[in-house]
């Protein structure tokens, strides 16, 4: 039987949307800067590892899609995300995953995705700002969980 967690490595023919070490307490860096071409922000974020290159994370975020906003992970792969605020965080959950290609955009079936996304970002009382991602999939359980808190940098 394939681990849960070696499906996830399918991730890297999209570029690796998804942190894939397993380190802990490593820095990271973060930046969010303006998409020119949709109106939306450009993530790059990255993630030290203890051996080895660091893992550099790209997408956009964009107003688009019918929940009006959603993640564009790249080689045409994205995901509508439903946006809520509970308890001081701001959330956003995956609605759907989806595939573009040759004009068209075509919705994935659940039982092709990675499972349902959850990202937290909630601004804590020391000043940083604390960030969390889970991927849950129906059957296999939680796929990843990353939590990590960050500080603006001071010029």
């Amino acid at each position: 039987m394939v681990q849960a967690g070696a499906l996830l490595q399918l991730a890297r023919l999209i570029g690796g949307p998804l942190p894939l070490s397993c380190d802990a307490n490593m820095p990271s860096v973060v930046t969010v800067t303006e998409d020119m071409a949709t109106g939306g922000q450009i993530w790059t974020r990255l993630y030290a590892r203890r051996d080895g290159f660091p893992q550099i994370i790209h997408s956009s975020k964009r107003f688009a899609g019918p929940t009006g906003i959603e993640e564009y992970l790249g080689r045409g792969f994205g995901m509508a995300l439903a946006i809520s605020a509970r308890n001081g965080m701001l959330m956003f959950r995956s609605d759907h995953y989806f595939l573009q290609i040759f004009g068209r955009r075509l919705r994935l079936p659940r039982w092709l995705s990675p499972g349902e996304m959850t990202v937290t970002h909630a601004e804590r009382s020391d000043g940083r700002f604390e960030f969390t991602l889970e991927v849950k999939h129906p059957r296999f359980g939680v796929m990843i969980h990353q939590s990590a808190a960050f500080r603006d940098s001071t010029p």
